[in-house]
């Protein structure tokens, strides 16, 4: 196991809101880790609905849901965040100097002085075909996919 990562901040969810929550941070000089349960950025619009206009994002008129992303990501690149994609969060826990323990289902470890939940509807989980034997099918056979 690898020490863990001692940042700032970690946000807790790589959709519109988590974005525009590192370009806030990025404003007063702090850094941030991104962690995702998809395996890129973008959340509910780029997983869902990533063509669907949306019509109440202020000074635009009308924005595609993956151009609201696409943009997001433009605004923050200054700030250079690190994602970690494809992972859960699992533990979150005080530490007595109130600094948050945080760790993700891939075993990533964090020490962060601030815990952003920016999680919209949660982690995509299919769900999944309980028959017995069924396992042996699981992508080659069978796929699940939100």
């Amino acid at each position: 196991m690898s020490s863990p990562i001692e940042t700032d901040a970690v946000i807790v969810g790589a959709g519109p809101v988590g974005l525009f929550q590192v370009f806030e941070l990025g404003l007063l000089d702090i850094r941030a880790h991104v962690i995702e349960s998809l395996p890129q950025v973008g959340g509910q619009c780029s997983e869902l609905y990533p063509d669907k206009p949306i019509y109440d994002i202020p000074a635009l008129p009308i924005c595609g849901a993956q151009e609201l992303i696409d943009r997001l990501m433009e605004q923050i690149r200054p700030f250079s965040p690190t994602f970690h994609l494809g992972q859960e969060v699992n533990k979150v826990q005080q530490r007595e100097d109130g600094r948050f323990d945080v760790g993700t289902s891939a075993g990533t470890q964090f020490i962060a002085g601030n815990v952003i939940i920016a999680g919209g509807v949660g982690s995509f989980q299919p769900v999944q075909v309980e028959v017995a034997g069924i396992d042996r099918l699981l992508d080659h056979s069978l796929f699940y996919r939100v």
